[in-house]
């Protein structure tokens, strides 16, 4: 199964911001890898002076992944740890 996960974060990897949130949504066990990629996707523009490269609605993809998180735990009355 570790091999299907290398595939899925690879492509991960490789996805336009559209493409991201939707496989953010579809592999919840991934989420800490994927929120991890971001992070050194953002960190390594940053740090070259570049703009962010894919998709200038990177950044805000932290805040909309926080939304559908929060309203779904809302919804499904779960509590934050």
């Amino acid at each position: 199964m570790t091999e299907n996960y290398d595939e899925i974060t690879a492509e991960y990897r490789d996805a336009d911001f559209n493409h991201r949130l939707d496989m953010y949504l579809q592999f919840p066990q991934l989420r800490p890898k994927f929120i991890l990629i971001d992070q050194n996707d953002l960190k390594t523009d940053l740090s070259t002076g570049f703009k962010l490269r894919k998709n200038l609605l990177r950044p805000q993809m932290g805040m909309v992944l926080s939304l559908v998180v929060g309203s779904a735990k809302k919804n499904f009355g779960i509590a934050s740890a």
